[in-house]
């Protein structure tokens, strides 16, 4: 494997239709807005203590087997 370039500004990647779907919801239909949403989000997550290492339901506490039968509502409120 090549090692990271930390000078890069670009990159290509083919999303699946999931990661897809991800960065339009996050986005509000807007991929790029949706790309720097969840890079603020890991923003706020790095800031609170979490490290990749740690499994990510455990740090924020949620059981993960309940992520299953959660209903998310797409309705934006301000």
């Amino acid at each position: 494997m090549a090692s990271p370039q930390l000078n890069t500004v670009q990159f290509r990647r083919k999303l699946t239709e999931e990661q897809r779907t991800i960065l339009l919801c996050a986005g509000n239909g807007n991929i790029t807005k949706g790309f720097k949403d969840v890079l603020d989000c890991y923003a706020i997550l790095w800031r609170l203590g979490y490290r990749p290492r740690i499994d990510l339901c455990d740090f924020l506490g949620v059981d993960e087997d309940e992520l299953e039968n959660l209903v998310v509502d797409d309705s934006v409120k301000d």
